[in-house]
């Protein structure tokens, strides 16, 4: 909501501002471009945007949303913040805070004030309670986190056991395979950009980044000026997600994309990030959503199915390398990723060589009829 004010260059809640938001939100709805649990989840959250903007209370209205604070007692807040406080990755804190927090006040509702007291039933008794209400990846996340919990109280001595053993269990999460972008339509995609405007130059130099070096979008609003080595024919950056530098070779094509971009579309700014916005003021893009609808809307104008999903260029392209025979470690250290399971999904995908791993019905023949 802030950033679409700031679009319009007003400082001020306006709330026509809102209604045309909302309209929009509506219009993507009603298009299919928007699922029904996104839809429903982000008229609540401007419900609450604009009670807050009326009111002052940031209460007024409940939210549902993961990572909500919860009110807690003084002394569980301390030790919670602290906890929160440590050396956790950026994008994991929400997270963090949303376990933690949900712990300390199923303790609270308990009768507890403090740790004392608590035992390694109660931390059974919450994992039951959790394995009722969430999903499996909700489940690993609230046994990760709790474990690292509970090594900082036994590190601060506020517990007499980590209970390390308590969290050896894994969980089977749900893992989906999506299909993967051919590549006649990822031409197409391309073709459709109009390339003589000034957004097309931006749009094309964003999709030649996804489709040949496979750059995700947090990474794409981050890039700067300083990060393109031209005289060594590299690309330099430290991923946002995972903190992890790569070095990627900055090709023929993707580099005319760049340089026709920077050169004759750009506009002059302080700002060193590479991609603005096309109105003015002319800063950087506002956050990784936002490439994630100019893919939209390059995949309306080739006349393919509308899709916010940025990260299909990414995985076409581990996909593509897979099934051209290269290693999986390979495109692990090309794609900066710190654990081969991430990048294990693509050989689900890679159905040539899965088609070699089929196994014949020999020996377990259905009974009861010819075989077809």
């Amino acid at each position: 909501m802030i950033r679409q004010h700031l679009n319009e260059g007003m400082v001020y809640f306006d709330q026509s501002v809102i209604n045309r938001y909302l309209r929009e939100i509506d219009d993507r709805y009603f298009r299919g471009t928007m699922q029904k649990k996104h839809y429903e989840r982000t008229k609540r959250e401007i419900d609450r945007f604009v009670s807050y903007v009326c009111t002052g209370r940031i209460d007024a209205l409940s939210s549902t949303l993961r990572g909500a604070r919860q009110e807690l007692t003084p002394t569980f807040k301390q030790i919670a913040e602290e906890f929160i406080a440590g050396d956790f990755h950026p994008n994991t804190r929400c997270d963090i805070r949303w376990v933690a927090y949900k712990y300390f006040a199923w303790l609270e509702d308990r009768g507890f004030k403090d740790m004392s007291g608590v035992g390694a039933i109660h931390i059974q008794k919450f994992l039951l309670f959790c394995s009722e209400h969430y999903a499996p990846g909700t489940i690993h996340n609230v046994r990760l986190y709790l474990k690292k919990l509970y090594a900082f109280l036994h590190m601060t001595g506020q517990v007499n056991d980590d209970y390390s053993a308590l969290f050896s269990f894994s969980v089977q999460r749900e893992k989906r395979v999506f299909p993967v972008l051919p590549k006649s339509d990822i031409a197409k995609l391309l073709d459709a950009i109009d390339r003589s405007t000034v957004k097309g130059k931006r749009d094309y130099a964003i999709m030649m980044l996804g489709t040949v070096l496979g750059l995700r979008a947090c990474d794409v609003i981050a890039l700067k000026l300083e990060d393109i080595d031209w005289l060594r024919g590299e690309i330099r950056i430290v991923q946002s997600k995972t903190s992890y530098p790569v070095h990627l070779p900055l090709t023929q094509d993707v580099g005319e994309a760049l340089k026709d971009y920077i050169l004759n579309a750009r506009p002059h700014t302080a700002d060193n990030e590479i991609f603005l916005r096309i109105n003015a003021p002319h800063k950087r893009l506002a956050a990784a959503v936002t490439v994630g609808e100019i893919y939209r809307d390059c995949c309306i104008a080739a006349s393919l199915p509308a899709s916010t999903r940025f990260h299909n260029l990414r995985r076409a392209l581990g996909t593509s390398m897979v099934t051209n025979g290269i290693s999986v470690y390979d495109v692990a250290q090309v794609f900066g990723d710190k654990n081969v399971n991430s990048t294990k999904p693509y050989l689900a995908a890679d159905m040539e060589h899965l088609k070699m791993c089929a196994l014949t019905f020999a020996g377990i023949e259905p009974e009861g009829g010819e075989p077809q």
